[in-house]
């Protein structure tokens, strides 16, 4: 198990410094302009020695930068006319608000790929854990005091489940940001034309937009990934709830290392990874309300944002921020099997069994459910509970109930009548299992295409 993640955590590559805007769309920026300038050559505007010097004053200018610069695009600007003169002045095209679009889409597709990077990584830990514990009892919390039996790896697998929607959100996130918008006055000078079809290969879009009002106002792809965002913190906090359950001091079906406590070197501080994960949900809810209220009220061909880039970066640093902390506890995620056995074996609900037994013995579902109420009342008033009541008692109460009632209220035979697709039998966690890694396989290869 040890091997198995840590050559998978070896090819985990994720920055997790906290977002600069100018430094950080500034290497972005810097790529379209080099795009930009070779689209130029292939249409034969400027000569093969004119892009040379015009590549390496980029080269030069990003050795200079600086993050004391205010106004990045009028930096740029500058730079390249100060470095290339007259030339600069004819190949650099009328600024306006639409080019940051492309910038944008750019360093969203990146960063989504690091983010994919990390739901791949949690997946793969996900089954592999629910592969190793596909048939170990665990209790399943579906009401306050109204228990019944699971297995780990079933439960394990809900997590999957509930990741799979949440990739398949980005993967829809990614294709949105794979459409490439070219603004009329950002690529002719009134002079010359462009083939945008070569500049989407260079910059590697796959799509050109159709409807030029519609491209200059449309940050649904912004909106798309602040979705992801808000499935993916309900979904983690759900998790951490389990787990917290799971971890208190009453309940210890879980173990976890001192590696679940995070170690804050600002503050000096130790916080609980799972605390910290809960308390990002108001951050990401924040910052989409937000960037909803930046979009709602401006007509169809509005494009002069100013303010909807740091709620993005903001979560874009947060959400990989937290699965980094996520990730962190699954190879150390260990149960505590001999305990999670006992205290089932307390508290288990076996209401749900009783009345099946003795629908199959013939009763409708109102009688079955009297009768399982006379049991509980008997049980409450000698003092015990349905795994130690005898089959004489059980017979005083009602004829129906046979030697076989024991198998079908036992952990067991509680999980293991539940053959049917996507249920707790090991046969059918083992089939999910199955599903599961071909499922991610699947996404995995669509990511790459």
């Amino acid at each position: 198990m040890k091997n198995f993640f840590s050559k998978i955590n070896f090819n985990i590559k994720v920055h997790l410094n906290l977002f600069n805007t100018n430094i950080f769309l500034f290497n972005y920026e810097i790529k379209v302009i080099t795009s930009y300038i070779k689209s130029l050559y292939l249409i034969n505007y400027i000569n093969n020695l004119e892009k040379k010097q015009l590549l390496n004053s980029l080269y030069l200018i990003k050795k200079k930068f600086n993050l004391n610069i205010e106004n990045i695009h009028l930096f740029i600007e500058n730079e390249i006319i100060k470095f290339n003169g007259d030339l600069g002045n004819k190949i650099y095209f009328k600024k306006n608000k639409n080019f940051q679009n492309i910038v944008i889409k750019i360093m969203l597709k990146e960063e989504i790929n690091k983010i994919n990077i990390l739901l791949i990584f949690i997946r793969k830990c996900i089954i592999f854990l629910s592969e190793k514990f596909f048939d170990i009892p665990l209790l399943g919390l579906i009401y306050i005091n109204k228990n019944i039996p699971i297995t780990i790896g079933h439960y394990l697998l809900s997590w999957n489940e509930m990741f799979k929607r949440d990739h398949d959100n980005l993967l829809n996130c990614k294709k949105n940001c794979n459409n490439l918008f070219i603004d009329i006055n950002f690529l002719t000078n009134y002079s010359y034309n462009i083939n945008k079809h070569i500049f989407k290969k260079i910059l590697n879009f796959k799509y050109l937009t159709e409807n030029y009002i519609d491209s200059v106002n449309n940050k649904d792809y912004i909106i798309f990934f602040f979705f992801f965002c808000n499935n993916l913190i309900i979904h983690l906090s759900k998790i951490c709830e389990d787990l917290i359950f799971f971890n208190n001091e009453k309940n210890k079906f879980i173990i976890l290392s001192e590696l679940s406590i995070f170690y804050n070197n600002i503050i000096y501080n130790k916080i609980n990874i799972l605390e910290l994960i809960k308390s990002k949900i108001g951050r990401i809810y924040g910052n989409s309300i937000n960037i909803l209220t930046i979009l709602q009220s401006q007509s169809i061909s509005y494009n002069n944002y100013q303010e909807d880039k740091e709620s993005l970066f903001d979560n874009i640093y947060t959400i990989k921020s937290i699965l980094n902390y996520f990730r962190i506890i699954l190879p150390i995620l260990k149960f505590n099997k001999r305990y999670i056995y006992i205290y089932m074996l307390e508290n288990y609900c076996v209401k749900n069994d009783i009345i099946s037994y003795l629908i199959k013995k013939g009763l409708n579902f109102e009688n079955s459910y009297l009768i399982f109420k006379n049991c509980e009342i008997y049980c409450k008033k000698n003092k015990i509970n349905f795994f130690n009541i005898s089959l004489k008692e059980l017979k005083s109460i009602n004829y129906l109930f046979q030697n076989d009632i024991f198998y079908y209220i036992s952990i067991e035979g509680s999980i293991n009548k539940n053959n049917f697709y996507g249920f707790t039998n090991p046969k059918q966690v083992i089939k999910a299992i199955q599903r599961a890694k071909f499922f991610l396989n699947n996404i995995i290869l669509k990511f790459n295409d």
